[in-house]
């Protein structure tokens, strides 16, 4: 039993991890959208650049959220087999009891 709360501690901290990892993506995110509407006095920022930079934190997005995603189906995956591993014990010891 207590294997299975330290894992089950380890997914939440994993989890907790990842909520706070979205937290500072959407931060990156928000800065992209604030950089380009800073420089809107700026002359030297063509409209072109605007749209340069507001595609490169597209992409940093973009891979931000595929390695958020990655890391929360590990997460779903280790929670799956927790309790795969909890349901086959119940059904050990029940057919212990049994015989």
């Amino acid at each position: 039993m207590e294997n299975i709360i330290k894992q089950i501690r380890d997914i939440e901290s994993d989890l907790q991890t990842a909520v706070c990892r979205a937290e500072e993506y959407r931060n990156d995110a928000e800065r992209g959208i604030n950089v380009n509407h800073t420089c809107e006095g700026d002359m030297s920022w063509t409209k072109q650049d605007k749209i340069n930079s507001l595609f490169e934190y597209l992409e940093d997005a973009k891979n931000d959220i595929d390695r958020l995603k990655d890391d929360i189906k590990e997460a779903k995956k280790h929670l799956t087999n927790l309790l795969d591993d909890v349901e086959y014990e119940s059904v050990r010891q029940k057919a212990v009891g049994e015989s």
